[in-house]
């Protein structure tokens, strides 16, 4: 993992090979209707988010943000040839989450993804367009572990 300063702002970058390879097996597969309960799920433009409630260092609840901003949120960019997932927090706390991607908004990959830190922004990509996402089953992580997985 990469790490830049820009000011104050430390961004976290982590390239994610793309969803599935020629001769290779794709990661785990879900149907949109599999989707685990709590996930918010669109294109992420111009954004995706949960609202997350953090108590004792503990995610307690979570789910879609509908029209709301959220706290754990994620945006994308990007062209034909490359897509680019933005994921930011204003938790107090480093969060970890479960990212799927889709290229038709019917079947979902679950991807690898960085967690994110109060202050830093995680940037998840791919070398192909990536159309729909689904963000959910955030929690907390352990202090000074910072997997991107």
């Amino acid at each position: 993992m990469n790490r830049m300063r820009a000011g104050c702002l430390v961004v976290a970058m982590c390239a994610i090979p793309a969803v599935a390879s020629a001769g290779k097996a794709a990661s785990k597969t879900l149907a949109r209707g599999e989707l685990p309960a709590g996930f918010a799920v669109g294109t992420a433009s111009p954004s995706l988010a949960l609202q997350v409630e953090i108590v004792d260092g503990k995610v307690t609840a979570s789910a879609p943000a509908g029209g709301e901003p959220g706290n754990l949120r994620a945006a994308r960019s990007g062209d034909a040839a490359q897509t680019t997932l933005m994921v930011s927090s204003t938790l107090p706390v480093a969060i970890k989450f479960d990212l799927y991607v889709s290229m038709d908004g019917e079947q979902f990959t679950y991807a690898s993804s960085c967690g994110v830190t109060p202050g830093i922004s995680s940037f998840e990509m791919w070398e192909q367009p990536v159309k729909h996402f689904a963000l959910g089953n955030p929690r907390v992580l352990p202090a000074g572990r910072m997997a991107c997985d």
